[in-house]
């Protein structure tokens, strides 16, 4: 897997974190498929495509993951990695098929050690008990037990005892499942498996499914080394050296750590302002906001102009699911009326989408990490975006990612220590 690596995500958190350890330089994340097969055309670095799959139904979904995947491999560059959720949602089996519809070998390997996400026997498992009593589904009532589940009949389990027997038992046991039209699903309970399934499907002509494990996988594999917090460069165009520099995060989740992030953020400081729902949907119809001096508004425009402001849906806590969609459009309508030349932290990958989208940004190039998967790029309208999985992070997080893109701004070498002291701070306060 050396060279130009190609890879597609479902949705826009997850493509940045993919590029985010590749390890190959400038990995390019492009919010549609013109403009990754534009960057394939003039550029021989990685390139991801976020296909937004995540709240398609499952045959638009295979659609569009076949369609990408074949316009990618006649454009030069075949896709050898596509990023799912490593718990499964978003129709892990439809993208499969999608691939296979495209004559890809697909291999599925959906561990995620780092977060406690292990696959035994085909199951996966969440600090070790099944991933239906984790507790983190959240609204989606459907909880998938494994990727046997997820892929169904054509799937093939790969145990623990093949993938630690070296890379020949590894690649015998994938290219049985081929030979056999089925789709081989390998067990992993650390990052330790996962390189050894990176280095030995390495060359193989195959398209590997998984979450952020394998892809920091095979990121090792090409010398990556680990994300750490480190400042992006200086010389950010959309200000001048050592103005501090207006933030707005953008939280479009109702999980419980966006909950308890937004709590720390106040304390610390930082406006956050539930936006009623009625905005939101009228800005959906009309595809503008219609009352841009409302006051919730109104009070986010004024706080961005000396530093950080939150906006969040209003009566969060009382999500109606068949709305989050266009909520999720709403907040993308409002943040791109009201954010200036703000930077942008953007939670879930249905609100960073919409808001990017909002923007005209088609594409984002990732310089740096607050934590692992919350991932600091710069956008090519010139501003710097954080992107971070809905369900995600420590209870610092937001305030972390607002912290670490005021202190690039200001000395870009001492946004690591601005952001550690500002944890410090917080649990401080919460001891």
């Amino acid at each position: 897997m050396s060279n130009r690596l190609a890879a597609i995500a479902d949705d826009l958190s997850g493509a940045a974190e993919v590029a985010a350890v590749l390890g190959s330089g400038s990995a390019t994340v492009a919010l549609t498929l013109p403009a990754a097969l534009e960057h394939v055309a003039r550029a021989s670095s990685d390139v991801v495509l976020d296909c937004d799959t995540r709240a398609l139904d499952p045959s638009s979904r295979r659609a569009v993951i076949a369609q990408a995947t074949l316009r990618m491999r006649a454009a030069g560059a075949p896709v050898r990695l596509v990023k799912t959720d490593s718990l499964l949602r978003g129709g892990v089996g439809d993208v499969v098929d999608g691939l296979s519809d495209a004559g890809a070998r697909v291999v599925l390997a959906s561990a995620l050690p780092a977060l406690g996400r292990t696959v035994v026997d085909g199951r996966l498992l969440v600090h070790g008990r099944p991933v239906a009593d984790a507790g983190l589904h959240g609204l989606e009532a459907r909880v998938v037990p494994g990727p046997l589940a997820a892929v169904g009949r054509r799937a093939r389990s790969v145990p623990l005892a093949v993938v630690r027997a070296g890379s020949d038992a590894v690649l015998d046991a994938v290219v049985r499942a081929h030979a056999a039209d089925a789709v081989p699903v390998l067990d992993a309970d650390s990052d330790e498996d996962l390189d050894r399934i990176a280095v030995a499907l390495d060359g193989a002509d195959c398209t590997v499914v998984g979450s952020g494990g394998i892809a920091a996988a095979i990121g090792r594999l090409r010398g990556a080394r680990a994300p750490s917090a480190t400042a992006p460069g200086s010389g950010d165009p959309t200000g001048a050296p050592g103005e501090r520099q207006s933030v707005l995060l953008v939280v479009g989740t109702a999980s419980t750590e966006a909950t308890e992030q937004l709590e720390v953020l106040a304390a610390n400081g930082v406006p956050v302002t539930p936006v009623p729902r009625d905005v939101l949907l009228r800005a959906v119809d009309r595809r503008e906001v219609d009352d841009i001096d409302h006051p919730a508004l109104h009070a986010v425009r004024v706080a961005l102009r000396s530093g950080s402001a939150a906006i969040c849906v209003e009566d969060r806590h009382e999500p109606v699911p068949h709305l989050a969609r266009r909520l999720a459009d709403g907040l993308g309508i409002v943040a791109a009326a009201i954010s200036g030349r703000a930077a942008l932290v953007l939670t879930g990958g249905e609100t960073a989408r919409s808001v990017l989208t909002r923007l005209e940004i088609t594409a984002i190039v990732p310089e740096g990490v607050v934590e692992p998967g919350c991932i600091v790029s710069r956008a090519d309208d010139g501003r710097r975006v954080v992107t971070r999985p809905g369900s995600f992070g420590t209870v610092t997080n937001l305030l972390d990612a607002a912290t670490f893109l005021q202190a690039a701004r200001e000395d870009p070498f001492t946004a690591g220590g601005r952001v550690q002291a500002a944890a410090r701070r917080t649990n401080e306060r919460q001891h």
